[in-house]
């Protein structure tokens, strides 16, 4: 028995950008087994939402084909499928239908999206009346509790607030270990891509540049996004919050003696560098904060590296400079974590990066007794002793 779910033969996707012709996909080929959890990484502008636009056939493709058995659940922008002048309630009911379930089989499932979304009574108000909040809970609650068969997910970190994140994290988690869906998940977080992910393809160039295990796929990730320098440009990244008057350019790790790395072993001391430019009218400030947040791999902040908390001197001086977070010893296991750093000038937000920036960090013996730790006690290392005294309390 033929056990693949999708099959992709030379797909593409162009368009006309100024007279010219641009292909945000070309020539992708891979298949997908029943059950497999296939993750999707690249940079921004890679075509990774566009091979999830094709394949959930929201857009036709230029060349090629995609042939997917069982029926779609889509994650992509928010509130894709929902009707804004139909209420949650029909909306539910009309994607259900659309699915080809029974109103029974909805109604079975109806309970458990509204409870998930928690929207409560809004259920039966408008869409177009919701916050991109609500869309975003409820969008994920249908796409999770519905009939499929296979399921498209685009940034599921990027949906609702925290709390919602890691709800989502856990379901999608869930799913993964059931093997109940064929899921293909595109992420930024590499933490994510490792812990719910059996396989990933990593996209470059518009084409699939890499299509093996997690581990492989995150490494050449990581290398395309560092270079050879150990940077990761942050010149294009998108949704970026804030004023402007200072914005992050680049990012990079150095060892304590300023050499730069790609990597950093668990224990060591590293700095996180980060290079900014200003805004034209930018004037010197000293009332300057900044944070770094370092993200495990089910989207959990694992601990926040805030700048006034220390009572660091920080100057933003216009034109540009860097702000360079230093960290003694680096209390993580191995893995691949990523980074939310922002920046605030004269207490206002000037800009915020989200899941574009990434520390791998290497085995090492972190407690100097030529043991590695083994087990699953979390991500974070800390120092500690044990001692024993004889007697009772």
């Amino acid at each position: 028995m033929n056990d693949t779910v999708i099959r992709a033969r030379g797909l593409g996707k162009s368009y006309i950008v100024g007279g010219a012709v641009h292909w945000a996909i070309r020539n992708i080929d891979f298949d997908v087994a029943r059950g497999e959890v296939l993750g999707i990484v690249g940079r921004n502008g890679a075509g990774k939402t566009t091979l999830l636009r094709v394949l959930s056939r929201i857009t036709d493709p230029t060349t090629g084909e995609a042939r997917i058995r069982g029926r779609i659940g889509t994650l992509l922008e928010t509130g894709t499928g929902f009707h804004p002048d139909l209420t949650g309630r029909e909306n539910v009911y009309m994607n259900g239908a659309i699915l080809g379930m029974r109103p029974k089989e909805i109604s079975a499932r109806f309970e458990a999206i509204v409870d998930f979304a928690g929207i409560g009574k809004f259920i039966d108000a408008r869409v177009k009346t919701y916050s991109s909040g609500m869309r975003s809970r409820l969008t994920f609650a249908v796409a999770a509790h519905l009939e499929t068969e296979v399921l498209l997910v685009d940034e599921i970190l990027a949906v609702g607030d925290i709390a919602f994140q890691e709800k989502c994290l856990n379901k999608m988690d869930q799913l993964t270990r059931t093997r109940e869906r064929t899921i293909l998940f595109v992420s930024h977080s590499m933490g994510a891509i490792q812990s719910l992910c059996t396989r990933a393809l990593l996209i470059e160039n518009s084409t699939v540049h890499t299509d093996g295990g997690t581990d492989e796929v995150v490494r050449g990730y990581s290398e395309l996004m560092l270079g050879r320098k150990g940077k990761v440009d942050l010149s294009a990244a998108r949704g970026r919050p804030g004023s402007g008057i200072a914005r992050f350019k680049d990012m990079h790790l150095e060892d304590l003696d300023g050499r730069r790395i790609v990597s950093a072993p668990a224990g060591s001391g590293v700095r996180i560098v980060f290079n900014y430019d200003t805004a034209s009218d930018a004037l010197p400030s000293t009332d300057v904060i900044l944070t770094v947040v370092v993200v495990g791999s089910k989207g959990v902040r694992l601990f926040g590296l805030p700048s006034d908390i220390i009572r660091s001197d920080l100057t933003l001086a216009p034109g540009g400079g860097q702000f360079i977070c230093t960290v003694p010893r680096l209390p993580l296991l191995p893995g691949n974590y990523d980074i939310v750093a922002s920046c605030l000038v004269n207490r206002e937000l000037a800009d915020k990066i989200t899941n574009v920036c990434h520390i791998t960090v290497s085995d090492a013996d972190y407690f100097g007794t030529g043991r590695l730790q083994q087990g699953n006690f979390g991500d974070v290392l800390v120092d500690f002793q044990w001692t024993s005294v004889p007697g009772s309390a």
